[in-house]
């Protein structure tokens, strides 16, 4: 078996690619969300289905738990998890977003994303007394908007999110370059280097996996268009 893969985040479309790719490269499985029924995912995928939302530490705790007991540490994770709302004001009406809407945003799109990455961190770390160590990666699905200019206001929850999520991705692959372990934070962007309203999920599936592959950690911030 090529190793363990994680993706927390699961669904339709990214994360249901990004975890086929994986398991179709002899990996074994283990997939997350808030509304995931375990034994569907189980029964139509072969997957280790884990219930859990990443705003709740404990909750991502107890995932991790269960799948390293299920099958070992995983050597890579996924963080596909974001939380989208629009401010009813337009662009012109920022703070028309509700504080619960802007606190998911941040809680689910960058809180989530660093609980999710501190304990696959400790799982990379397990995976040094193996005889034969595995490329260990954690790889956020992202977006443009951390960088976009001028702004989108009203997508200021889901942006605020975006910008901690590429804050703890440029942090880690900073701080742990010389482990071995690696941090990227991905995102399609259009032909026009642009946003892109609808994500092309076999793309993601196959630059994620490319980056697994890759020798060294090279930028953290990886731009791509659809294939």
């Amino acid at each position: 078996m090529a190793g363990v893969a994680f993706v927390v985040g699961f669904g339709k479309g990214v994360g249901s690619a990004v975890a086929a790719r994986f398991k179709s490269e002899g990996f074994a499985v283990a997939v997350a969300s808030r509304s995931l029924i375990p034994g569907d995912v189980e029964k139509e995928h072969g997957y280790l289905g884990v219930k859990l939302d990443v705003s709740h530490s404990d909750q991502v705790a107890a995932g991790f738990a269960r799948v390293e007991k299920a099958l070992g540490p995983a050597n890579v994770v996924v963080y596909n998890a974001s939380a989208w709302a629009s401010a009813p004001g337009g662009r012109a009406d920022p703070l028309s977003l509700s504080a619960d809407d802007f606190l998911q945003g941040v809680s689910v799109g960058g809180v989530g994303a660093y609980y999710v990455a501190h304990h696959a961190n400790s799982g990379f770390t397990r995976l040094e007394t193996a005889s034969d160590l595995p490329p260990r990666v954690f790889i956020a699905t992202g977006n443009a908007l951390p960088w976009v200019q001028p702004p989108l206001p009203h997508l200021l929850g889901l942006s605020s999110g975006k910008k901690v999520l590429a804050n703890v991705v440029e942090s880690c692959a900073t701080a742990y370059t010389d482990t071995g372990k690696r941090f990227y934070y991905a995102y399609e962007v259009s032909s026009q280097g642009g946003m892109v309203r609808s994500p092309d999920p076999p793309t993601h599936a196959n630059v994620f996996w490319n980056l697994y592959n890759l020798k060294e950690q090279g930028d953290w911030a990886v731009k791509f268009s659809k294939e």
